[in-house]
């Protein structure tokens, strides 16, 4: 070395000594101490193979080996371990100095620390005295639905979700508990971040004008599922009276994702997939079609022409009784001679089609310095597998909470727009249903002419044959938009007074604004008429505004072994609803269909409010953690009822015992918890027209003198100033118990239900100037059972989770007014009746006994029947026993759609990474009233009919079947009349997802600089267990109507939907 560098050196010895320790610093810094551990269930000691193992705030992670052990490098700056696992709680434990940290997780399922969120508040699992059924944000993950509810489905016992039809942003039917009303509405209450929705979740987009289609849609499919964290449904009425009046029928709870503490992340959640029609129905082809369309004009021809013949010609018939439909068509002569290559259009295939449906969500959340947050946005589109059928929602959230001392300021904030193509889909025979439609085409006919124009063949076809609309000409050519743009959001401010009394402050808006655009152009060739229609359009515009002010008061503390907490609260909601139409005609043309391009032939506006002004509290005490007891009360003054009856007070009480925490369990080491409680409650149901208690004026035309026509006002209807909410008193038993380490859990329900002053159209004295007045006067039981039995086990790196749940209902009217007298409804077809009687369920089918054919002649002649019977006709039941055949008389109950059981089951499998996910759902015991085999099983001839119509009877020789009538275009012998012909059994079983998906181990992540990844795959609605010949089982054309449920006349199908997805978190 040079000496210019040794002296260089040891002059300047100090500046080498700092920088030594410079470096030495920077080691130090960067160091990182090896961890390890093991994971291991709380409740079995046994180990947790495959726990995701992460530093706080960084991206360090690592895995639990087959023994639950791990090893993890934690840097310098890191001080917390984050230990997760699907099933379990995950849990942050504080490094300290130490270098071996073990973990034990308890099972999220089973865990009496788990916080639910109840009405005004949250609670401990272990606190909870009354029924309630919870799921959370990974039950609700990678399905490909519109709607969260229908995600609910199979997953708490006694809630019913039943998918009415499979059209895009439709509305569904839940039923918490049973229906309990007549008149007044059996939807549940939704609560949205503490935001009481103000409406039905089924917005009808129908109008006063009754030729426009009515196609109900779900405002709840405005909800991203991936914002929701919890969904509660408080299913007894001593957990629903805090809502008091609009508890009856149970109350959902929804509570959406915030944001947490620590390092910010980004998550990209995503699915695209492929639907298909889940069932078609086998139809006969157009060789099939052609022979019973012959025969059943042979058959109409002799009957009513003795001495006719099989042979006669047109010419011959037309002379002839029964002309023009015994009259046979041209067009079917060459498939009677089974003339290869002739048109065989299958209609289903023409208006179904694969539908792509595509989801996309961003998120960021994250906290630091007493600011949280959750911001996300969503893109949904989902094509309808009817063609020109789809829904597109774009939707953002915003959630903040900023804390600072004792205040805490925050807000939810959901705008959303909503973008519906509908179709009408259901509907009776020569409606614009064009699933219907499509059923009853003949098949004969092509879609398409040869210059490309539609085919019109089946509109008025010849020889009073049918009135049958192209279906795909009415997808194609009828516009029917509609927009939906909605604010929900809430902002509040929580103060702490004292130390456990708090009071919070919350302002809420729903903001509602509806558009809808309707356009039938002249192309469109309409019923019962060969030619072009009017061109005719229609536009509703709605506004709904609802504001909701809440004052609170909270008090949280424990006293030793002493916990008390109490609520106290002022709440005041408004809801104002703006509507207006009008309808066009005699447009120009059929480019052009802003109304303002046509004559304008009617017109209407409604302006309509409501309010609610209401004062709540609630007391909870217990024990040392074993004796729990909770009260709770509410006060609603509302504008809807009598000014005698303005306000109602719905008090519950309800209480509970930890048996499992008494000293002489301790010996019972198989019990892990067991928990009884009991509980009764008041509850009421204000779902009435807003002005149901007034008399409201309406216009009337007056005559004054022979020529003069006077407008003026008379009253419309009675008034009753003591209308008041339907009220049901529940009461509840049932014990929640877990055994063998928390591996096997067991929870149990009785409850019973009694439904009073329901709501009803009762008769009054003429002299009163009107015919019927609506009075309180009904009463209604619900009462059943519910089990859910879980097991959660772990094998090795083998992880299974299981539950399953069956509940019963047993519903039965108790009262109906003074007389008792039976309430008879008409169907959506002629002769379709359902009734209403005391010591029955509401709505059951009303129809005759079909007791199958008449073999041959000396049958007839040994049983009552219609004069006009012929061999091969039906055979209907002498209920009465009178020796006749009455239609009226001989009506009996045949029926009804209110299931025996309802059930489902949830299954997990983890392994490695892979995870197997399988929901079932079924229902037992129902019926259902198939409309649509009136016209696709009336063997008439006209439309096309089901494959079944070749069992038909033929000869007494040749009867077929024994159940399937003779083909006969005039239908004697009353073959149309409605009967258990055409009741059907609507029990199934419904696979309602499969779900097979991979997530990437931390040590691909790590490379990737992602906290998780995972790919999935899924199948919706694969398989369907029924035999119902419709499309659907879950069928139900009137959902809202309790007293006519359980039709089908043509529904839009469940789609099968195959879709892969992505969870990506940053």
């Amino acid at each position: 070395m040079p000496i210019y560098l040794l002296n260089h050196v040891r002059n300047n010895r100090r500046l080498w000594l700092l920088l030594s320790l410079f470096w030495l610093a920077i080691s130090v810094s960067y160091a990182q101490t090896t961890i390890t551990g093991t994971v291991t269930d709380a409740g079995t000691g046994e180990a947790l193979a495959g726990t995701t193992i992460q530093v706080k705030g960084t991206n360090v992670g690592a895995t639990s080996d087959a023994a639950g052990k791990y090893q993890i490098s934690l840097p310098a700056t890191g001080k917390v371990l984050v230990f997760s696992f699907i099933g379990y709680q995950p849990i942050e434990i504080e490094v300290g100095n130490r270098t071996v940290v073990d973990a034990k997780l308890t099972n999220a399922d089973n865990a009496l620390g788990e916080v639910v969120v109840v009405g005004y508040g949250v609670q401990n699992r272990r606190d909870i005295t009354t029924s309630i059924g919870s799921v959370k944000a990974r039950d609700l993950a990678n399905q490909p639905v519109a709607s969260f509810d229908q995600a609910l489905a199979a997953k708490i016992a006694g809630v019913q979700v039943t998918q009415t039809s499979g059209a895009p942003g439709a509305g569904l039917s839940v039923r918490v508990r049973g229906t309990g009303s007549i008149s007044a509405g059996n939807d549940p209450l939704y609560v949205i971040d503490g935001i009481p929705l103000s409406r039905d979740t089924k917005y009808a987009t129908g109008s006063t004008n009754t030729q426009f289609p009515d196609n109900p849609i779900n405002v709840l499919s405005t909800i991203n599922t991936d914002d929701i964290e919890s969904i509660e449904v408080l299913k007894d009425a001593s957990a629903a009276a805090i809502y008091g009046s609009r508890g009856s029928n149970g109350v959902v709870l929804l509570t959406t994702k915030r944001g947490k503490e620590g390092k910010t992340t980004i998550s990209y959640d995503t699915f695209v997939g492929a639907q298909t029609v889940s069932k078609k129905i086998d139809m006969v082809n157009a060789y099939e079609y052609a022979q019973l369309s012959y025969e059943a004009k042979n058959n109409a021809y002799l009957d009513r022409n003795p001495n006719g013949k099989p042979t006669d010609s047109n010419d011959i018939r037309n002379r002839g009784v029964g002309a023009p439909s015994t009259l046979i068509q041209p067009e079917i002569v060459p498939y009677l001679s089974g003339q290869p290559g002739l048109t065989d259009t299958d209609w289903q295939d023409a208006i179904f089609r694969t539908a792509p449906i595509q989801n996309h969500t961003l998120s960021i959340s994250g906290g630091k310095d007493n600011v949280r947050f959750y911001v996300s946005g969503n893109y949904l589109d989902q094509r309808g597998v009817v063609i020109n059928s789809g829904f597109k929602r774009y939707s953002a959230r915003a959630n903040v909470d900023v804390k600072s001392g004792r205040l805490t300021v925050g807000m939810n904030l959901n705008p959303t727009y909503s973008y519906h193509d509908l179709i009408k889909a259901e509907g009776p025979y020569l409606g614009e249903g064009v699933v219907g439609l499509a059923l009853q085409m003949p098949p004969i006919f092509p879609v398409y002419n040869t210059d490309g124009s539609y085919n019109w063949q089946g509109n008025a076809w010849g020889y009073g044959a049918t009135s049958i609309l192209n279906p795909v000409a009415i997808a194609d050519q009828v516009s029917d938009k509609l927009s939906q743009l909605r604010l929900l959001g809430n902002a509040f401010a929580q103060y702490e007074i004292i130390k456990g009394l708090s009071y919070r402050l919350s302002v809420g808006t729903d903001i509602n604004t509806f558009q809808r655009d309707y356009f039938r152009p002249s192309t469109l060739e309409i019923r019962d008429r060969k030619g072009a229609s009017v061109p005719t359009g229609f536009s509703r515009a709605q506004n709904f505004v609802n504001w909701l002010v809440e004052n609170t008061l909270n008090y949280n503390r424990s006293f030793g072994v002493h916990n008390v907490s109490a609520l106290a609260g002022f709440t005041s909601q408004k809801d104002r609803r703006v509507a207006n139409e009008l309808t066009a005609t005699n447009f120009p043309n059929d480019l052009v269909y802003t109304l303002n391009a046509g004559q304008v032939s009617s017109g209407g506006s409604d302006i309509q409010e409501w309010s609610l002004l209401s004062y709540l509290g609630r007391a909870q005490y217990d024990y040392n953690g074993k004796y729990l007891v909770s009260a709770a009360i509410r006060a609603d003054g509302s504008s809807r009822f009598g000014r005698d009856n303005r306000w109602g007070y719905f008090p519950s009480v309800s209480a509970g015992w930890n048996v499992s925490q008494e000293s002489f369990m301790k010996s019972a080491t198989w019990l892990s918890d067991l928990k009884i409680r009991a509980s009764y409650g008041l509850t009421g149901n204000f779902q009435i027209p807003n002005y149901g208690s007034v008399s409201l004026l309406n216009y009337q035309n007056y005559i004054l003198g022979p020529e003069t026509i006077v407008t003026g006002l008379a009253p419309g209807n009675s008034a009753n100033d003591k209308l008041k909410w339907e009220k049901t008193a529940m009461l509840d038993v049932g014990f929640d118990a877990s055994f063998l380490s928390n591996k096997l859990s067991l929870t149990f329900d009785y409850y019973n239900a009694n439904t009073s002053d329901l709501l009803l159209n009762v008769p009054v004295p003429r002299t009163s100037g009107f015919s019927t007045e609506l009075q309180n006067i009904g009463k209604v039981n619900n009462k059943g059972f519910e089990f859910t039995l879980g097991t959660h086990q772990t094998f090795g790196r083998l992880r299974w989770d299981a539950s399953a749940n069956i509940a019963t209902n047993r519903n039965k009217v108790v009262a109906l007014g003074p007389s008792g007298d039976p309430i008879i409804v008409a169907g959506g077809v002629a002769g379709a009746q359902f009734i209403t009687q005391i010591g029955r369920p509401i709505g059951e089918y009303y129809t005759m006994i079909n007791d199958g054919v008449f073999k041959n002649q000396a049958e007839i002649d040994a049983y009552p029947h219609v004069s006009t019977t012929r061999p091969g006709d039906f055979k209907f039941r002498d209920t009465n026993g009178d020796g006749k055949i009455d239609f009226s008389s001989d009506r009996t109950v045949t029926g009804s759609y209110f299931p025996k059981y309802t059930f489902g089951f949830n299954t997990n499998l983890a392994y490695r990474g892979f995870d197997l996910g399988v929901a079932l759902q079924g229902v037992q015991g129902h019926k259902i009233m198939n409309l649509i085999r009136r016209y696709i099983y009336n063997m008439e001839g006209n439309g096309n009919l089901f494959k079944g119509a070749l069992n038909r009877w033929q000869s007494a020789e040749n009867p077929g079947n024994g159940l399937v009538n003779r083909a006969n275009r005039l239908a004697s012998g009353s073959n149309g009349e409605i009967s258990t012909w055409h009741i059907e059994e609507g029990s199934y079983v419904r696979i309602r997802t499969i779900t097979l998906g991979y997530t990437l181990p931390t040590t691909v992540l790590q490379r990737l600089r992602l906290t998780r990844a995972r790919i999935y795959v899924t199948a919706q609605n694969p398989f369907t267990f029924t035999k119902y010949l419709g499309f659907n089982p879950e069928v139900n054309s009137r959902p809202d109507s309790a007293l006519s449920s359980g039709e089908d006349y043509g529904t839009y199908p469940l789609p099968r939907t195959t879709s892969v997805g992505l969870n990506l978190s940053f």
